[in-house]
C-alpha cells in the first residue's frame, strides 16, 4: 500500500469534490465573442466580487484566494480590471490535474472543444477551444474576462460560484500549471 501525506491528498480531492459539484453548461454567449472582454462588459457591471475562497480556521479570519502581498507589504486582493493585473498567489497548489482540467471540462468543453461542429457549439465560435493546456493558456486572459475571480459572464447557463471562479483566477494567473511544471 503506497503511503501518501495528506497534504499532497487534498489537491486531488479538490478536483473530485469540484468535478462532482460542478454540472456542465453552455449555451449562447450574447455574441460577444470578440475576445476584447472586460470584467461585466455586457451589462456595465462587474458582477459579484467576493473572491472569498475560505476561512482561516486557526486565525478565525477570511483569506482570500485572489489576495496577494507585494513587495512593499500592501495586499491587493482584487478585484482587477485586467487579467494582466491579476497576481498569482505564492504557494499556488493549483494545477490543470487538481484543479484546471475538472473546472473546464465541466464548465466550459461542452461547447468549447475542438471535436464539436458548427451546430453542436451553443453558438460559441470556432476555434475558442479549451481542450489542451496549451490552448487554455493561450486563451487565458479571454477565460478570465470571462469567469475568472468577479467576471460571471460564462458559461451561459449560470457561472460557477465566487469560490471557484477565485481559483480559476489564481490558477490562470499562475500560467494554468500542470503537476509536471510545479515539479520543475
Amino acid at each position: 500500500m503506497r503511503s501518501t501525506p495528506s497534504d499532497a491528498r487534498r489537491p486531488w480531492l479538490l478536483g473530485l469534490a469540484l468535478l462532482l459539484v460542478v454540472a456542465p453548461a453552455c449555451g449562447d454567449d450574447g455574441g460577444a465573442s470578440t475576445g476584447g472582454e472586460t470584467a461585466g462588459d455586457t451589462d456595465g457591471t462587474t458582477g459579484g466580487t467576493d473572491t472569498d475562497a475560505g476561512t482561516d480556521s486557526d486565525a478565525g479570519t477570511d483569506t482570500d484566494a485572489g489576495t496577494e502581498t507585494d513587495t512593499t507589504g500592501a495586499i491587493d486582493e482584487g478585484p482587477w480590471d485586467s487579467f494582466d493585473e491579476r497576481p498569482c498567489p505564492s504557494g499556488s497548489f493549483l494545477t490543470y490535474e487538481n484543479f484546471g482540467g475538472p473546472f473546464i471540462n465541466s464548465n466550459c468543453t461542452g461547447c468549447h472543444h475542438s471535436g464539436l461542429g458548427d451546430g453542436e457549439r451553443q453558438k460559441a465560435p470556432l476555434g475558442v477551444d479549451f481542450d489542451t493546456v496549451a490552448l487554455i493558456r493561450a486563451q487565458a486572459d479571454r477565460i478570465w474576462a470571462r469567469s475568472g475571480d468577479q467576471n460571471d459572464t460564462m458559461p451561459p447557463a449560470g457561472p460557477p460560484g465566487a469560490d471557484e471562479r477565485a481559483l480559476l483566477g489564481e490558477w490562470l494567473a499562475c500560467g494554468a500549471p500542470t503537476a509536471a511544471d510545479l515539479m520543475e
